[in-house]
């Protein structure tokens, strides 16, 4: 009697154990698709995110570029960023034209035309494009990446370093696409590529006058987005813009990044191929590098203490900046 009675507690325990492992099994399997069913969600929205902004960008339609007949300006393109672009661009045998105050620092291939010029004079610059237009023609694609940088406390700048700040980084912006976009929005075809900057959306020390000049050519991009559609019926004129953070150029040497991980300093040559990128996929796009600088624009919507917080960590990184003067 006593074995089958433990025969019997044995039998039930078994079931027990049994009917335990199918609930908990059951939890798991239901966790385990409200999981897969938010993660699938989730990849749904952000697909559809990513095809609403392309469209919006692109105005829903689609533009065709022939690299054989393209003609593409860039400014400030001596040396960093600029150099590097229109190295990269000429490979595909376009003719290449390079407005700087500078000269080259590079051997420039056969298809490349340098010409000198100060982008803050827009006499000089309308002089400029008369030669382009009859040597060359006229540019289809504008990469708009001149810039300058002094580095100093706003108190600390002179009348010169402020007015060289944005008469390169936003007049200078606004003469190229006033003297070079009218044959852009006539045809209705090419690409207007602004180079701005992730402290247009995140000012600190020192880089007051140069985050404001940033914001500026943000706020043209973002302008010029609407006015070729909406003013100038050339929805198929592509706009885009490239924001980097700390790139290792003359115009930031000596620059110190808060932190190597997060921020890594990146390479003209990075840079340029973002760029080229994005010309040669013929669609308009808004893009920051690296990833977390991504991280800024949001801060407008976030408390307060979030926005001082980035700006305290990035104030130490122009104590030691030493910049080139290209222009004094």
């Amino acid at each position: 009697m006593e074995s089958l009675a433990n025969a019997s507690r044995r039998q039930s325990t078994v079931g027990y154990g049994t009917a335990g492992n199918k609930g908990v099994l059951r939890l798991e399997t239901n966790k385990c698709r409200k999981a897969l069913t938010w993660l699938f969600g989730i990849g749904v929205t952000l697909r559809a995110n990513r095809t609403l902004s392309r469209r919006a960008l692109n105005n829903g339609t689609t533009a065709h570029f022939d690299w054989n007949k393209e003609i593409i300006l860039i400014t400030g393109g001596a040396g960093g960023i600029g150099g590097e672009t229109a190295r990269l661009l000429a490979t595909r045998g376009s003719p290449i034209i390079v407005l700087d105050v500078l000269p080259l620092s590079y051997d420039p291939p056969p298809n490349l035309h340098y010409y000198q010029v100060d982008l803050t004079d827009h006499v000089a610059l309308e002089s400029t494009a008369a030669r382009i237009r009859k040597d060359i023609g006229d540019p289809s694609i504008i990469v708009a990446n001149a810039g300058i940088c002094r580095g100093k406390a706003l108190l600390d700048a002179s009348p010169r370093d402020i007015s060289l700040t944005f008469g390169v980084n936003t007049l200078g912006l606004i003469w190229t696409a006033k003297t070079f976009l009218p044959s852009l929005a006539q045809r209705n075809h090419g690409h207007f590529l602004v180079v701005s900057s992730q402290t247009a959306h995140s000012a600190t020390a020192r880089l007051v006058d140069y985050s404001a000049s940033k914001a500026a050519a943000l706020a043209v991009y973002e302008g010029l987005h609407s006015e070729l559609k909406h003013v100038y019926n050339a929805p198929k004129v592509r706009v885009s813009c490239v924001a980097p953070c700390v790139v290792d150029t003359e115009m930031f040497r000596g620059i110190k990044a808060p932190s190597n991980f997060l921020v890594p300093r990146l390479r003209p040559r990075e840079v340029a191929d973002l760029i080229a990128e994005t010309l040669w996929m013929g669609e308009s796009r808004n893009l920051m590098v690296p990833a977390f600088a991504y991280i800024s624009p949001p801060t407008r919507a976030l408390p307060e203490w979030w926005r001082v917080a980035l700006a305290d960590g990035g104030a130490p990184a122009m104590t030691e900046l030493r910049p080139h003067r290209p222009m004094d």
